[in-house]
């Protein structure tokens, strides 16, 4: 994920430090995807199924981090509320149970890499959720 530098102004540390770990694990997830579609010889059309499955559940998983403006600051920060704690539970139990849910159509290695692409899906709809968030603070601030 890009964070234009104008935006990087306005975001608290942690929140950055957050979407620049998820960014980093994003492209490390990239590189095993990449590796486990050649090995497995998963289609195309699996592995674009798994990636939008896991953006729908990451974008709401983005609800996870309330994302507001801190007016003692100037700049977003990003805090965990009870609803947000609740998704971020429901967000876990799916993600321990995503091999047994998978595995009743997927086997082997093509589970592994169903699964892999899910993951993926999950972080750019996580990333996506939060740089949408701030976009739509830093305008409603004034700030874009």
């Amino acid at each position: 994920m890009n964070i234009e530098p104008d935006f990087k102004k306005h975001l608290d540390k942690k929140l950055a430090r957050r979407m620049r770990i998820l960014t980093i694990i994003l492209c490390v997830m990239t590189g095993v995807l990449a590796y486990n579609m050649y090995i497995s010889h998963i289609s195309l059309l699996l592995v674009f199924l798994g990636v939008a499955l896991g953006c729908t559940l990451g974008f709401f998983a983005g609800r996870m981090f309330l994302i507001k403006w801190s007016e003692e600051d100037s700049k977003i920060i990003g805090n965990i509320d009870l609803l947000g704690g609740i998704v971020l539970v429901l967000y876990v139990a799916v993600s321990i149970a995503r091999s047994w849910i998978f595995a009743h159509w997927f086997k082997g290695v093509i589970l592994t890499s169903f699964t892999f692409s899910f993951i993926e899906g999950a972080m750019i709809g996580r990333l996506l959720s939060m740089r949408f968030n701030i976009k739509k603070i830093l305008s409603e601030q004034g700030k874009d």
